[in-house]
């Protein structure tokens, strides 16, 4: 199919080898494996990915500008903004929300709970870094 180009007997010569070879069938061995995030933040209940349009028939843009991720172990709002806050190299333009815990005397698990995630926040938060211009 090659003899109507004009072009040298070296090149001619790989159009042969072109024309020879022939692809080996192979047959691929396929693993299903399953997908499972270690930590995936959630806030609110758990989803079924269920999305049921609103009478109104508004876009409600869940995962676009509202958070939507399933989890077992819910993730609290706040930490999570700090968390983003602590790792972020920009200053946050948007005042943080502070969340309250109702019946506190009676939800001392919360407390705990709120206690060992800013501790955890604080364990993992980026050293400062300090940059030196000129060393004298």
């Amino acid at each position: 199919d090659f003899s109507h180009l004009n072009v040298s007997d070296e090149v001619r010569e790989l159009f042969q080898y072109i024309e020879r070879y022939k692809p080996h069938a192979m047959e691929l061995d396929t693993e299903l494996r399953c997908f499972i995030p270690e930590y995936i933040p959630a806030i609110g209940e758990i989803d079924a990915f269920i999305k049921i349009p609103a009478p109104d028939e508004k876009p409600d843009d869940l995962g676009l500008k509202v958070l939507d991720e399933p989890s077992a172990n819910q993730s609290d709002a706040t930490v999570l903004d700090l968390q983003l806050r602590a790792t972020s190299k920009k200053t946050p333009k948007n005042p943080m929300v502070v969340r309250s815990i109702e019946n506190a005397d009676r939800n001392k698990k919360q407390i705990a709970n709120w206690i060992k995630s800013i501790k955890d926040l604080h364990r993992s938060k980026p050293p400062p870094q300090v940059r030196v211009l000129q060393i004298y």
